[in-house]
């Protein structure tokens, strides 16, 4: 008798479900959702920013270029993709993803000096290695018969010319082939590694690339981010107790290495040394 409600349960069921279901789909359906890219959250707003600047340093159409990104309904999008540009430069992003970026955001219209540092220094391409060369074996070399020497008619002695004085030029130095750098210690009470860098003649150069090791690992800084502290002025924020060295991006020596040590403040309490290192460049 169970088994007969059971089957009878099924059958008045399935008709339902398929009912419902049909209904539902078919006559009287969900209406189309209104969503847009101006509703995502802000790190997929700039996944969004990202791509556009990317598809649009391979077509080059301004026009899709602008479409693409007034889909997300910013009201400031060109100083948007400026400060993404900036960001990404000072977050080490790929060299290509920040000038995509900064050659967006002038294209909509933004200025800045930060702009005009990106797009100015060159994205470094990467060499591939060059093949070792395997060295080849060398034949042993044969034997040859050695000639008797012959007889040697004896020299006639002749007279030695009398010595001439020899003028030794005058070897002038030269300057230095690699960059120098002067440091000078600062007591304060949150430390800063502030970097300057001059080129031969002692002008301020900015777009220079210079790497700086620390607790937090190596970062790159470029000069000229921050004109309103000089064409070739840089900056990082240092840790108490911690190490950084710092040099001219590529290959080339350690120019400085600095260490945040306890120090006394001439009012309140203990600080920390923050450091300036100015960076000669090299002719």
């Amino acid at each position: 008798m169970r088994g007969q409600r059971g089957i009878a349960f099924l059958v008045g069921l399935l008709p339902g479900l398929i009912g419902g279901l049909y209904l539902a789909w078919e006559v009287f359906p969900p209406p189309p959702g209104g969503s847009s890219p101006a509703e995502l959250a802000l790190p997929y707003q700039e996944l969004w920013i990202v791509l556009a600047a990317r598809a649009d340093a391979v077509e080059r159409d301004p026009a899709a270029l602008r479409r693409r990104l007034e889909a997300l309904a910013l009201p400031d999008l060109p100083e948007r993709l400026a400060a993404l540009a900036e960001r990404g430069l000072l977050e080490n992003w790929p060299s290509g993803v920040v000038q995509d970026l900064a050659r967006a955001a002038q294209a909509l219209g933004a200025h800045s000096p930060a702009l005009v540092v990106i797009l100015a220094t060159p994205v470094p391409t990467r060499m591939p290695p060059s093949p070792t060369l395997i060295p080849t074996p060398t034949a042993p070399p044969t034997a040859t018969p050695t000639p008797l020497p012959s007889p040697a008619p004896i020299p006639t002695p002749t007279r030695e010319p009398a010595p001439t004085s020899v003028e030794i030029p005058t070897v002038t130095p030269t300057r230095s082939e690699v960059p120098t750098a002067e440091q000078r210690p600062l007591c304060e009470s949150s430390p800063l590694l502030r970097i300057r860098v001059f080129d031969p003649d002692g002008k301020e150069r900015s777009g220079v690339r210079i790497w700086v090791s620390g607790p937090r690992g190596t970062e790159t800084l470029l000069t000229g981010l921050k004109p309103g502290m000089g064409d070739g002025y840089a900056d990082v924020r240092m840790e108490p107790q911690g190490t950084y060295r710092l040099g001219i991006e590529g290959p080339g020596p350690v120019l400085a290495e600095v260490t945040a040590q306890p120090c006394q403040l001439p009012h309140g309490p203990g600080g920390w040394t923050g450091w300036e290192v100015e960076v000669r460049l090299a002719r």
